[in-house]
């Protein structure tokens, strides 16, 4: 009897976990593409297909645990699964390709070794399942549970890309980017919070190859020159493509009079960056608000109230026009 009672609570606690790791995927598929992007195994087209096709397989095998349906099968194909990826892991991370296992979509900040810790454990849960393996054979209802699980997970993933890609925002956001919450410092380097030392400000997520943020850096130099306005903080994402060499680069070559910080690209995922320009004003360690692609209005007013006249680069003084700078902070 405690031999059944142990076998089942080492299934569930697996399949919990499989199950609400692709619940994560379900609700931002954009990011675990991302993650497969970053592997470079699958040519592009495929990386979005390949994506929704593990969260509704993970999904369904969680429930397929849970509900011990052909518990042999399920458990044996869960521990090669687990094998395999923690094989990737170490791969892709060694490589350098990615910083993470991309198992837990950025609900947790997992490590490399804690992913292959956690592998490990959960492989050793399910091997004392299946050398216990009392559950008979599999009955109709739960052979549709699995399969409604994973037509309804891929379809839902699905639609979380359609919603994203029609209305420019998630269906579900879980960014802590949003307003009234904290701002952490923890987010930053130490190095960039000493620099700026303050809670008070405007961060603007950035790329040296996003032509919308060229446009808005004469803006934000006017705001962070203007002591009636928000310091600003520049960041930018780092990979093995973007070095600091290339972001220190893009700073001297726009004349750039607001500090600017490069973090790890994983810190954008982190944070739900959808896109860049992405800026989060705060005022007093609190998220005041969060833009991407345009300015607020109020922002946009108090410039043309001002003289928006401004260098652009190292090369000489800007050929904008103070109405030219104006119209870059509502692209």
């Amino acid at each position: 009897m405690y031999n059944r009672e142990i076998a089942t609570l080492c299934l569930v606690l697996v399949g919990l976990v499989f199950l609400l790791t692709g619940i994560a995927k379900v609700i931002a598929p954009w990011k675990f593409i991302q993650h497969i992007s970053q592997l470079k195994l699958l040519p592009n087209r495929w990386n979005s297909p390949a994506a929704l096709a593990f969260t509704a397989i993970e999904t369904a095998l969680g429930v397929a645990l849970i509900f011990a349906v052909i518990p042999t099968a399920t458990i044996v194909a869960s521990i090669l699964l687990l094998i395999g990826l923690s094989v990737l892991t170490y791969w892709s991370t060694s490589t350098g390709r990615t910083e993470d296992c991309g198992c837990y979509n950025g609900t947790l900040d997992v490590s490399p070794v804690q992913s292959l810790l956690l592998n490990g454990v959960y492989i050793i849960l399910l091997s004392v399942a299946l050398i216990i393996n009392p559950w008979g054979s599999t009955q109709l209802w739960q052979w549709m549970l699995v399969l409604v699980t994973l037509t309804t997970s891929y379809g839902l993933a699905s639609g979380s890309l359609m919603y994203l890609a029609s209305h420019g925002h998630p269906l579900i956001d879980l960014s802590p980017l949003q307003s009234d919450r904290p701002w952490q410092r923890k987010w930053l380097t130490e190095e960039i919070n000493t620099a700026i030392n303050w809670d008070s400000g405007i961060v603007v997520f950035m790329s040296t190859t996003c032509p919308h943020c060229k446009r808005w850096l004469n803006v934000l130099k006017v705001i962070h020159e203007r002591q009636d306005l928000p310091d600003v903080l520049g960041l930018i994402a780092l990979s093995e493509n973007v070095t600091p060499e290339k972001g220190q680069a893009f700073v001297d070559n726009y004349d750039l009079n607001f500090p600017v910080g490069g973090v790890p690209e994983k810190t954008y995922q982190k944070l739900g960056i959808m896109g860049v320009p992405t800026a989060v004003s705060i005022e007093g360690g609190i998220i005041q608000e969060t833009w991407s692609g345009r300015m607020p209005e109020s922002f946009v007013d108090r410039l043309r109230a001002g003289d928006l006249s401004y260098p652009v680069s190292a090369d000489g003084p800007s050929e904008d026009t103070p109405e030219e700078v104006q119209a870059a902070a509502v692209v």
